[in-house]
């Protein structure tokens, strides 16, 4: 097997300025792009150079992010059509109409009794009320989820749909009807009250959807479709949010079904290996002749062929992507992020070496000797490891507070961690955790950022806005607020001072340089 001894080496074989992978050229957040970038910019925003056709996202194409090699932009999706059909299916998009969450029966049972008795009231006394409720009832990290979609339910007081009939509703998610009289007489033997019964008739469709994995190539200076591969796929929703990556003139793209390789001159397909729970997967991660895979649970595949080399069970994750940990000190582990762990495996043969607490969504980041994770899992939030010689990572600090989304990715820069996630950013000393600055109430969530030019350029709004932060641990700097109107699950993509930036129908590049 051909290992490279650290990440940082996979950008040999880029161009010096490329995006090629989730997370950059180094899985870590950080450009080498040397092209300046603006410290303003005109009321209007920085410039569009080019928009791409139609692209779909969302409950349709899922929220993968774009990549850059060379002179190419490219996307990976999951791409959705809707057919019609006689068929009729209750998906995650019609629970989102019935405005469905999953408590536990006993949130349930004092949710819906407190709703069907409350008095009638208005105004203050309502809005009293309902923080004295939250505040009773939820914990804090339920407040966040939960809190304001249980106020909402409340507002509605008598009106809102049975919680109850609603779970009954959700178990069928993904079990289609062969007709609509199955499905009406699916609603009566539930018994389902009248306004169930009205809402689903409006919500369910009467298209279902089909699906191709599609991988699309632009030209970074047009936006012109260069070319586009596309199979017969699964319908899979926004669940599959892969992004791909490209490496020595090879793009790998996990699809709903398959891992795919594909030609990067062409889109001609080379090999595809199935991944293992039908997807969704992770972000590909490309090191050597192989390509590391968390789809449910870890494999590992030749870059030559595909042939599936090794898969570990125990290490189960499809969200949080692999990354490659070469400490100064030590040898290599290849880091698969689970529900509520990280797990470092032999990139050689998959063998556990050790797990350490975090896990979730957001993509682990290392330097030398430490990783840094950020997990929602108990106590953890913000954690710095440091490598232990045959023994797991130590827990040298952790910053942990509730918050909606444990998702952004961490970035080390300087000897300081940079995190923009948790509807706060925030400066941390990685030698000793301390905080140097702390901005909070900032609407950042799901995106992870990029440092390039001493400055951080993050989402913020659900993506609607890009700020722009000067990456120094002495003082907040903010030195641009602008509006792009991007996707705030997804990450943008930048390459000689070009940012490509996922909306939620298309690709848009904008110039981020200063004006000449």
């Amino acid at each position: 097997m051909r290992l490279v001894t650290t990440l940082s080496l996979l950008s040999l074989t880029t161009a010096l300025a490329d995006w090629p992978q989730w997370r950059g050229p180094s899985r870590d957040g950080v450009s080498n792009d040397t092209t300046p970038i603006a410290e303003s910019f005109p009321e209007a925003g920085p410039t569009k150079v080019w928009e791409s056709d139609f692209i779909p996202s969302d409950h349709l194409g899922g929220h993968g992010s774009p990549i850059i090699a060379g002179e190419q932009a490219f996307i990976s999706v999951v791409w959705h059509d809707k057919v019609p059909s006689e068929q009729r299916e209750i998906d995650s998009e019609v629970m989102q109409q019935m405005n469905y969450r999953g408590v536990s029966p006993e949130l349930m049972k004092k949710m819906e009794a407190d709703r069907l008795s409350m008095p009638a009231m208005r105004g203050s006394k309502l809005d009293e009320w309902l923080a004295a409720w939250r505040k009773e009832n939820l914990t804090a990290k339920e407040d966040v989820s939960l809190g304001k979609w249980a106020e909402s339910r409340f507002k509605a007081g008598k009106t809102a749909l049975p919680l109850e009939e609603l779970s009954r509703v959700a178990k069928r998610e993904g079990k289609p009807f062969a007709n609509v009289d199955e499905l009406k007489q699916w609603m009566e033997d539930e018994k389902f009250s009248q306004p169930v019964k009205d809402k689903l008739m409006t919500a369910v469709p009467n298209t279902i959807k089909v699906a191709k994995d599609v991988v699309v190539c632009l030209d970074l200076n047009t936006g012109k479709q260069a070319w586009k591969f596309e199979v017969e796929g699964k319908p899979t929703g926004r669940s599959s949010s892969s992004t791909a990556a490209v490496m020595d003139e090879k793009v790998y793209a996990a699809g709903s079904t398959h891992l795919y390789c594909l030609n990067q001159k062409d889109g001609k397909m080379i090999w595809k290996a199935a991944l293992p729970a039908g997807g969704p997967a992770a972000s590909p991660l490309v090191v050597g002749d192989r390509v590391y895979m968390a789809a449910g649970r870890a494999q590992a595949f030749s870059t030559k062929d595909g042939q599936l080399l090794w898969e570990q069970k125990e290490a189960k994750g499809n969200t949080g992507s692999p990354t490659l940990w070469t400490p100064a000190s030590g040898t290599p582990v290849l880091l698969i992020v689970g529900a509520n762990a990280v797990y470092g495996l032999s990139p050689a043969d998959g063998k556990v070496q050790w797990t350490v607490e975090g896990g979730g969504q957001s993509t682990p980041v290392t330097q030398g000797d430490w990783l840094v994770v950020y997990s929602g899992a108990k106590d953890v939030g913000l954690r710095a490891y440091q490598y232990v010689k045959e023994a797991a990572p130590k827990a040298a600090w952790s910053h942990f507070w509730v918050t909606m989304r444990y998702s952004g990715s961490p970035i080390i820069h300087e000897g300081h961690v940079y995190l923009t996630c948790g509807g706060k950013h925030q400066c941390v000393e990685l030698a000793s955790g301390k905080v140097t600055w702390l901005e909070n109430e900032v609407n950042s969530t799901i995106t992870s950022p990029i440092i390039a030019d001493g400055k951080l350029i993050v989402y913020e709004n659900n993506g609607s806005h890009l700020r722009v932060v000067k990456a120094v641990p002495g003082a907040y700097q903010q030195l641009a607020r602008v509006k792009v109107e991007g996707m705030g699950c997804s990450s943008p993509a930048l390459s000689h001072g070009k940012l490509i930036v996922r909306q939620r129908e298309k690709l848009v590049c904008f110039d981020m340089r200063p004006k000449q």
